[in-house]
């Protein structure tokens, strides 16, 4: 004993004058007594003490149960139940308080004693557990990573951290009571019996997918471990570390790899059947005096000269795909960005894409939105207005650009993104397509001709948010 305070709630004078001289004998401070609930909870709020000798029959309207419920309500204080009474009835309101022991008069002071050393003891070992488990609660409360509690025997959750709760898109309840087969998916297996290997006593580290609430997957890492309990069922503890953008990232990587690859076989083979043509012309020039065929010549090499040009140009621009990594692009933001660098005239845009609507794409994705506005104004005809906006879905979400003017024929709906079609240089839509594709975007044209051109640009899911 350390000279610990304690409160005497009594309404005997003679027995709170007996213990008040034992408890100073044996080193301990009265903090306070009284033989008033109302008054105990006063003192115990205004002035705590270590812990309260508390008698269940009091003065006043409340008798020392309610008291000490009153207290814990502000108070982590420890209590020691003295009483005359001991009938079940009173035995089980009592524990409801969660005392630390219950004393029935006459009391032996021996016992007195030791009850009052144990509660203290059990007291500071039960705020350092407390300390404990709440420091370890709020590490996992604000971990990054996911975390999940599973019972190893029925595989069902039992507890989410936040960051789970929101990779997953459910709520702490929902999450609660499932099996854990319900939100993993293991790419290329079917059936789920690789899902034992997660309770494996080992435990078990590998690559998944989480199926969220919305139906979308998401990539992650996922390592369990066994944590075995004495008497208790074993759980599994669940972490799991998000990598879909990382995935994606890897995935536009290696399709702009194989495109930069194809473009350059293309493009040599392109460059060097103009050069050959150039050759010839200029050869036959060489060869003739002037007549009335050299302005013809002239003209054919003129133009393959700007063909290599343009080839050259484009390959400049073809090569900066894939170069940075993806990013979460703001959709409302590019169209109000491509729209100021383009003079439309008197042809309106109108930008009704929400604010915050995000696709994880190429940088490049700007001049996508630049081809889609200039080839509407260029080409459009009887244009006076280009709309975009967003199409939701939980599966594939749209990106829309329509408009009022002559629309695509049908037979030219497809070829209208391949290399070289086109009034101009053919190459727009193309690259488009191009940068679109790195990150698994498509587009499509759906428009009505005559009636005006519809472009969908579809996304998977895990490439769009809002």
């Amino acid at each position: 004993m350390t000279g610990e305070s304690i409160l005497v709630v009594e309404d005997n004078g003679v027995i709170a004058l007996q213990i008040q001289e034992l408890l100073v004998e044996n080193g301990y401070r009265i903090s306070g007594t009284t033989a008033f609930g109302e008054e105990a909870v006063m003192m115990a709020e205004k002035k705590p003490p270590d812990l309260i000798c508390m008698d269940i029959e009091l003065m006043g309207k409340i008798d020392g149960i309610e008291t000490a419920r009153m207290i814990h309500e502000h108070a982590d204080i420890p209590i020691i139940y003295l009483t005359a009474y001991s009938d079940n009835k009173r035995f089980d309101r009592a524990k409801e308080t969660v005392p630390y022991n219950y004393i029935v008069k006459p009391f032996n002071e021996r016992e007195l004693l030791a009850s009052i050393e144990m509660a203290l003891y059990r007291h500071a070992i039960d705020q350092r557990l407390r300390e404990t488990i709440e420091r370890y609660q709020a590490i996992v409360d604000n971990a990054a990573e996911g975390i999940l509690v599973v019972s190893s025997g029925t595989r069902t959750i039992l507890e989410a951290n936040p960051a789970l709760i929101q990779l997953l898109g459910y709520t702490g309840q929902e999450l609660s009571g499932m099996n854990i087969s319900d939100i993993i998916v293991h790419p290329g297996e079917e059936g789920g019996e690789w899902i034992g290997q997660i309770f494996s006593p080992d435990g078990w580290s590998g690559e998944v997918q989480f199926r969220c609430h919305d139906g979308s997957l998401r990539d992650v890492e996922l390592t369990s471990r066994i944590i075995h309990r004495d008497g208790e069922p074993a759980i599994s503890c669940v972490v799991a570390h998000d990598i879909t953008e990382r995935k994606l990232a890897e995935n536009a990587v290696r399709q702009a790899n194989t495109k930069l690859n194809l473009l350059s076989g293309i493009t040599r083979h392109d460059i060097n059947n103009q050069l050959v043509a150039l050759r010839g012309y200029l050869a036959l020039l060489e060869m003739k005096q002037y007549d009335s065929a050299f302005p013809a010549y002239l003209q054919n090499a003129k133009a393959a000269a700007e063909r290599i040009a343009a080839m050259i140009r484009f390959t400049k621009e073809y090569e900066s795909i894939g170069i940075n990594a993806p990013l979460w692009q703001d959709c409302r933001t590019l169209v109000e960005t491509a729209a100021q660098e383009i003079p439309a005239g008197s042809v309106a845009v109108k930008n009704d894409i929400p604010a915050a609507t995000e696709v994880f794409a190429d940088p490049l994705i700007i001049k996508v939105f630049y081809n889609l506005i200039e080839n509407a104004v260029r080409y459009g005809g009887k244009i006076t207005t280009i709309r975009f906006s967003v199409q939701e879905s939980r599966i594939n979400p749209r990106i829309i650009c329509e408009d009022d003017g002559d629309g695509i024929p049908v037979e030219a709906k497809e070829k209208i993104f391949v290399r070289g079609f086109g009034k101009n240089t053919g190459l727009g839509l193309f690259l488009s397509r191009e940068i679109l594709s790195i990150t698994g975007i498509t587009i499509r044209e759906t428009g009505e001709p005559g009636v005006g051109a519809r472009f969908e640009i579809q996304v998977p899911a895990g490439s769009f948010r809002m």
